[in-house]
């Protein structure tokens, strides 16, 4: 799954980009004539927002669409914790309302910020191997090479693991045009750790069905694997039949352990699930379906 932004120097007339990519970042003043054939139009991310487990990593793939840029090494990017500027935090993907933010113990350290800079080679060349940015351009006269747009991919060496601090991260875009003028231009992500649920069971009980489980999450001390997550909103999920649409019909709440537990009256039989909605730094998880069996 990828994430574009699109950026507000897209020139009417310009290639179309895909429906619904991104939203766009806020209005800025007009750049000054000397550097308005240096543009970034856009940068695609992915994945759109990486999710950590304890131990697997995650290689983002940074895409920047550009032209006017002075060449080979007239590109950088940096990649750290923070939110873009001008942009806040805004609202998290895919989250509503009560989306829960958590404080959260102090962090190992963390490496300082990866910065990519793209090598020297030759125009046209396929993108690079592992760690090194490659390049796309169109051919043409020089004379027009400035005003055309050309493909920038960076892959870093370096992934995303759970010892960087989750929440907001920026991505920051710098092109040095021929001239030596500079734009840069920013996207942003969610970095979050795995949450997963175990021992979920949907129990009948005389007046309805009792559904009870563990929440984990990826132990922030780092100490384990994944650890109890206390204080947590766990939605109940049912549906009567594989073509029906899920519904919530109750919430718990998980204690010190990550332990929930709730009845749901009125109901007996159908499929259950628990869904937790995700946090800053934790991802959105379902449980498996489970029918309700006796005990």
């Amino acid at each position: 799954m990828t994430m574009r932004v699109l950026l507000p120097v897209l020139a009417a007339g310009a290639a179309a980009l895909p429906v619904g990519a991104a939203a766009a970042l806020p209005t800025r003043a007009e750049p000054p004539a000397t550097v308005k054939d240096l543009a970034i139009r856009s940068i695609t991310l992915a994945p759109e927002a990486p999710v950590v487990g304890p131990s697997d990593t995650v290689r983002l793939v940074i895409e920047v669409v550009a032209r006017g840029v002075s060449g080979p090494q007239g590109m950088t990017v940096q990649v750290e914790p923070g939110a873009p500027p001008e942009s806040g935090t805004g609202a998290l993907p895919g989250a509503g309302p009560g989306v829960q933010t958590i404080s959260e113990p102090a962090q190992l350290p963390v490496p300082p910020a990866l910065t990519y800079l793209t090598p020297a080679e030759p125009a046209g060349q396929a993108p690079a191997a592992s760690g090194r940015a490659g390049r796309r351009h169109a051919t043409g006269p020089a004379a027009r090479a400035a005003r055309e747009w050309e493909t920038w991919r960076f892959r870093p060496e370096k992934r995303l693991s759970r010892w960087y601090p989750a929440g907001r991260w920026t991505v920051a875009v710098t092109a040095r045009g021929t001239d030596g003028g500079t734009v840069t231009e920013y996207a942003g992500f969610w970095l979050r750790r795995e949450a997963k649920f175990s021992a979920v069971q949907a129990v009948r009980k005389a007046t309805g069905v009792e559904v009870k489980g563990v929440l984990n999450r990826v132990d922030p001390q780092g100490y384990l694997d994944y650890a109890p997550f206390p204080g947590q909103t766990v939605e109940i999920l049912h549906r009567t039949t594989e073509q029906e649409e899920w519904t919530e019909t109750a919430e718990a709440t998980t204690d010190l352990q990550g332990h929930f537990l709730q009845t749901v009256t009125g109901r007996r039989g159908g499929e259950w699930r628990a869904r937790f909605a995700g946090t800053a730094h934790y991802a959105l998880r379902h449980s498996r379906v489970h029918e309700a069996s006796r005990r």
